[in-house]
């Protein structure tokens, strides 16, 4: 079995560990089917998390041992709820981990301090006495504050192989991150790329700015060795995010890759409105990153 907490102090740079939240229901089994999915594609460890609930101030200070006791009993349900996942034995990549304190600050935490690869979360509806459940706006406060790329699953996890993954580009916006991602996971699992752009109904589609941006994007792609398909959408009465998210549900691709915006302050979600709707009208998983991350993806590629 693997040891829970096995090496987790003392390694704060993990360009190859993948953070996990998992609520001790079929939603974490969901979660984790996504992650190990990823694993065959990319080798790294999975960090498995569960959060507990934080005592009063004066318990957590003056009172360690049941602070201890409570952490002991939290790690022995989570252990058994993956030996269950797994049938039997824990993978040796699979590292166990209980943190004490209010979910979404704990997470924020996480996901800035500690250097992970990306993170896993899986959009639920709350249910009195289960933990690690995250509504869309619990999850819309952690990607705009994560500090590394997020992928958000929305209803399933990815199905059958890694086939397709959708790139939406806009032309007043940086691509490089999206790209560097998408590549890596494209040579990985031999995945074809398809960049997608929408334009207004009465731009000339072969003059627009918008293909000659995509084009010169899938000819990168072609000199990486990695296949892509284009396609120009034309905005008429929909509104961009509703005609992309129709895309979507009609080609079913088996991961989105998308950028957020920057962070204004810690009090905003601010993860841009094209994103924000992709994120919570996809059920498609979404691979969330910013152009402020660092650059891991072309580490692995």
């Amino acid at each position: 079995m693997a040891n829970p907490s096995k090496n987790y102090r003392h390694m704060k740079y993990r360009s190859n560990d993948v953070l996990v939240v998992v609520p001790l229901t079929d939603e974490g089994k969901i979660v984790l089917k996504q992650a190990m999915y990823l694993q065959k594609i990319i080798s790294f460890r999975i960090f498995i998390l569960n959060v507990i609930p934080p005592i009063s101030f004066l318990n957590r200070h003056f009172n360690s041992q049941k602070v201890a006791e409570l952490k002991k009993e939290a790690l022995k349900k989570l252990t058994a709820f993956v030996k269950d996942f797994f049938g039997g034995e824990i993978p040796e990549k699979i590292i166990l981990k209980v943190s004490m304190g209010n979910l979404v600050p704990t997470l924020i935490k996480h996901t800035q301090s500690d250097d992970f690869l990306f993170v896993v979360l899986k959009r639920s509806m709350h249910q009195k006495g289960i933990s690690n459940l995250l509504d869309q706006n619990e999850m819309d406060k952690i990607i705009a504050h994560s500090q590394c790329p997020v992928l958000s699953v929305n209803e399933e996890s990815t199905q059958g192989e890694l086939k397709t993954i959708l790139v939406p580009i806009d032309i007043s916006e940086s691509t490089k991150k999206r790209l560097l991602w998408a590549s890596m996971f494209a040579k990985k699992a031999n995945a074809k790329i398809m960049i997608v752009s929408a334009l207004n109904a009465n731009i000339d589609v072969q003059k627009s700015l918008a293909l000659k941006n995509a084009e010169r994007i899938q000819s990168m792609l072609s000199e990486r060795g990695i296949q892509s398909d284009l396609e120009i959408l034309k905005v008429g009465g929909q509104l961009i995010h509703e005609m992309v998210l129709s895309f979507i549900a009609e080609k079913k691709p088996d991961l989105i890759i998308i950028r957020k915006h920057h962070i204004v302050s810690f009090f905003s979600n601010t993860i841009g409105d094209f994103a924000k709707e992709i994120i919570h009208g996809s059920n498609i998983p979404v691979f969330t990153v910013s152009q402020r991350q660092r650059d891991i993806a072309n580490k692995l590629a």
